[in-house]
């Protein structure tokens, strides 16, 4: 057919489309260090998301953009869950749509429930590429964070059971599922094989924005950033700082990043505030993807203190790499990739995170030891720059869409 035709063409642009329901426009995975340099690559890239606002254009960078809002039928969550599948333009109705629209030679999708039409793009007449990057462990998030107790902990481990199946079935049409790390991986290998499932480490791009600002003009000496919950140790590394503060009269700690859930940022005011921590720990609000290096490049000691739940022995903080390439030690959790990566590079101290005096006994220890501090820093920078870099990733990506391109190209010749 001519459509057919018409994407055989050499010289015609190849359209990427990344579609999203958990993440933001400008997330760090999917725009800054796909969408972007994709763009750059001469690709024409499209950003399709489910968010709090109905909006479309084109960005800054050159990325066109559509936000279907998010909609609610109920304030009951279960409620909302079936009026939402049974009405004839959902979230994931509308979203297909859309994508249908772009007519893309790749669909590369981020979030769990998209899988709900990843199907349906792949079965597209024009045999696009699709992608599912597997960014969480999400049967284990679901037991992790559920809050339920006794028997319905159990209904929950089982719902969970049956969602990671329902998401492997579903994954076996793609071209490719892409995970973060090496777990989720083999998880994925065990039901796909091998040759279905690759990694792309989220690695830091962000090596080049890093200032070696001398450690007695940087006026934060421990940063958290990120995600903030109490289960990523927030009130751990508050307690840590109040103990730490009879070692380190100066001491000052600064949270960045988004707080939940919604109340977490006036508890943990509470707490400063009736442990007189008011000139010691500072709470941030978010900031933009590239106004984050100035909090780095003015902070001795980066923290990843998150519990021990199932979840977290799975996924790699991405901030464990930020740290490193900003030139700081680490203070991180003794378990799972945290452990793994800090006792590999010598960048750092892991601790026991369910113990605050443990915490802040590392805290002191690398106060108290500029040259400990200074080598931990090293190490990690020099890790970064020499393995864990995005630019390494990105061009792995590239080897894989060009590899389902070539396979593509193929099947649409064979049918005619």
């Amino acid at each position: 057919t001519y459509l057919k035709k018409d994407y055989l063409k050499r010289d015609k642009k190849i359209k990427i489309c990344f579609l999203a329901d958990k993440h933001g426009l400008y997330d760090d995975r999917i725009y800054w260090k796909m969408a972007v340099p994709l763009s750059q690559r001469g690709y024409e890239v499209s950003y399709l998301l489910i968010g709090d606002k109905e909006e479309e254009g084109l960005t800054q960078e050159g990325i066109l953009y559509k936000m279907l809002k998010l909609k609610t039928l109920s304030k009951n969550r279960y409620i909302n869950f079936v009026l939402k599948n049974l009405h004839p333009y959902n979230n994931y109705k509308s979203l297909y749509r859309e994508a249908q629209k772009i007519a893309a030679e790749i669909y590369h999708f981020h979030d769990l429930w998209i899988n709900r039409i990843g199907r349906k793009l792949k079965r597209l007449p024009h045999h696009p590429v699709v992608f599912y990057d597997a960014r969480e462990p999400h049967a284990d998030d679901y037991v992790s964070f559920s809050p339920l107790k006794g028997i319905f902990k159990k209904a929950i481990a089982c719902f969970a059971f049956l969602l990671d199946r329902w998401e492997k079935r579903q994954a076996a049409h793609y071209d490719l599922v892409i995970s973060t790390e090496e777990i989720v991986r083999d998880r994925f290998r065990e039901k796909l094989g091998a040759d279905k499932v690759e990694v792309l480490f989220n690695y830091t791009d962000k090596h080049h924005a890093y200032d070696k600002v001398p450690l007695a003009r940087k006026p934060y000496d421990f940063i958290y950033s990120g995600g903030i919950t109490a289960l990523r140790g927030a009130f751990k590394i508050l307690e840590a700082t109040r103990l730490a503060l009879k070692h380190v009269p100066d001491i000052r700690v600064v949270f960045v990043g988004k707080y939940s859930p919604e109340g977490l940022q006036e508890d943990m005011q509470q707490f400063i505030d009736k442990n007189h921590l008011q000139e010691h720990v500072i709470l941030h609000p978010f900031v933009d993807y590239g106004r984050i290096s100035d909090y780095y490049n003015n902070s001795k000691v980066g923290l990843v203190p998150w519990f021990p739940y199932p979840t977290f022995k799975v996924k790699m903080p991405i901030k464990l790499f930020e740290y490193m390439a900003f030139g700081m030690p680490v203070i991180g959790s003794n378990f799972g990739h945290i452990k793994a990566y800090i006792e590999k590079e010598n960048c750092g101290l892991v601790v026991n995170p369910m113990n605050a005096a443990e915490i802040a006994d590392a805290m002191v220890e690398l106060m108290r030891n500029p040259q400990q501090c200074m080598t931990y820093a090293n190490n990690g920078r020099t890790a970064t720059l020499q393995k864990y870099r995005w630019e390494l990733e990105l061009e792995k990506l590239i080897t894989y869409y060009e590899r389902s391109l070539k396979e593509r190209i193929r099947k649409i010749r064979s049918d005619g």
